[in-house]
This record gives structure tokens, C-alpha cells and sequence, in this order.
């Protein structure tokens, strides 16, 4: 296994406000601690892009804190605990959503949850905004990314799944360092009632507005066929079918 120098067992005085976060209650913490002993967790590894409280971790959203973690197997995982603030009660819905998309190889993998943290597999890479800020891609390379997003988000269309986030895809997907692979992170949000609107958020994301797509133009200006696009959308939002997605990817390899 490999050994982490910032490798810290649950009762550490360097975890407490992390577990708790923002704001700390000595029973909420004790039950936390108890719930991640419960999921079989030995040690918490303070590492990861995101930094908060001076401390490097996995990431941090809206309703809860991403950290790596250890179990009593060796097996390196990570746990999603859901904040102090937070506007949701529980982990179970999130879960669900999850083990749903999970079935068509979307997400990262999820084992088990309490009330308050959720057991997942540990996902090596970086959050997308970070990625093109500290990656040196190449036209091809860029082209892969948006095309392996969107497929991923034709099938959440498919199954009827809207994640709700992916208009902002700076920290809902995690890129391999590579590139090679993308992973649609953060189902908080999600919502199988809502019209589903995945291709079209992510689209948004990519090729329109932000820095991401700033980043995306940079290799290939699809600003120039923005028309063309919104028309391909147009037709793709009345009815989601295969052959018109496939006009949309076909734009996207053509420039």
C-alpha cells in the first residue's frame, strides 16, 4: 500500500472541523466519527486539489466535503460528508442516484452510506476548471474531453435523470490527469422529475459560455458555428434520439 505522510486517524485534532464543517457540535461530531467507523474507515489522507482550512482535500460543494480515506483493508476510497449547513437532511437520495447511474458506468462508483457520509470509490484526477488551468492539452485531446462528456450526458438523458449542475462544469467533472477520462461528479442536485437537460447544460459549459469553453474555443473555434448549434440543439431538445445527438457530435469532430 502506498504510505501518505499526511495520513491521519479519525480522532485527529487535524480532522475535527473537517467532519463538522462549518459549524461544529461536539455530538454531531461524535456521530460522525461513529458512522465512519461504522463504514469500516481507519484513517482520513489530507490530500487533493481543493484546500480548505489550510488543508488539502478532495473538494468541497455547496452540501457536503469530499475526503480520501483509508479502510481497516488497506483499500484507499473516498467519503462524501455532508456539511453542518446543509439543506439536506440525509445521504440516501443522493446514494440512489447514484447506484441508478452507476448501472450505465456514469459516476463514481458508490458502496454505502450512512446518515451523514457516503462511501464511494476514490476518483484520481482534477476538477475540470483546474484541469485546463494547469494541463497543456492538445486539439485532439480537447475534442476526446467535450465528445466523452457529452455522451455521458445523452445517456442521464436517456434514463431521465437531470443532474441539475452541469450548465458549471468546473467542479462536477473530474478529469484524469491524462485527459483520457472524464467523470461526472456531484448528483446532489439531481432529479429524475425535472425535464432533463443534460446535453444542452453541458453544451453550454463547453462550447458557449465560461472558462472552460474559453479554454475549449482556444483549439477549436466553435463559436463560429454557434448558429449551426443552437439549431442542432433545437432539434435534439424536441427529440432525444441518437441520430440527433449524432448530428451534434458530428459538428463538433468536423471543426
Amino acid at each position: 500500500m502506498t504510505e501518505f505522510s499526511n495520513k491521519f486517524v479519525l480522532s485527529s485534532s487535524k480532522l475535527t472541523d473537517l467532519l463538522c464543517y462549518p459549524r461544529f457540535s461536539a455530538d454531531e461530531y461524535q456521530t460522525r466519527i461513529n458512522e465512519l467507523l461504522s463504514l469500516n474507515i481507519k484513517f482520513v489522507i489530507l490530500e487533493g486539489p481543493t484546500i480548505l482550512n489550510s488543508v488539502n482535500i478532495l473538494g468541497k460543494g455547496n452540501e457536503g466535503l469530499v475526503l480520501k480515506v483509508i479502510d481497516y483493508e488497506n483499500n484507499t476510497m473516498a467519503v462524501k460528508i455532508r456539511r453542518t449547513d446543509s439543506c439536506r437532511n440525509e445521504m440516501e437520495n443522493e446514494f440512489n442516484f447514484y447506484k441508478y447511474v452507476n448501472l450505465h458506468n456514469i459516476g463514481p462508483k458508490v458502496h454505502l452510506h450512512t446518515k451523514n457520509i457516503m462511501l464511494m470509490e476514490c476518483i484520481e484526477g482534477i476538477p475540470a476548471k483546474k484541469w485546463f488551468l494547469s494541463c497543456r492539452p492538445n486539439p485532439d485531446l480537447v475534442r476526446h474531453i467535450v465528445i466523452d462528456i457529452l455522451n455521458q450526458c445523452y445517456v442521464l438523458d436517456g434514463m431521465g435523470i437531470d443532474h441539475g449542475q452541469l450548465n458549471k462544469l468546473d467542479n462536477h467533472v473530474i478529469i484524469s490527469p491524462d485527459g483520457l477520462k472524464c467523470t461526472i461528479v456531484d448528483f446532489e442536485s439531481a432529479s429524475s422529475k425535472r425535464k432533463v437537460n443534460n446535453v444542452t447544460s453541458a453544451l453550454q459549459g463547453l462550447i458557449f459560455k465560461g472558462y472552460i469553453s474559453e479554454q475549449v474555443n482556444a483549439f477549436h473555434n466553435y463559436h463560429n458555428s454557434k448558429t449551426t448549434f443552437l439549431n442542432l440543439l433545437s432539434m435534439y431538445k424536441h427529440e432525444k434520439c441518437r441520430k440527433n445527438f449524432e448530428k451534434i457530435l458530428t459538428l463538433i469532430r468536423c471543426n
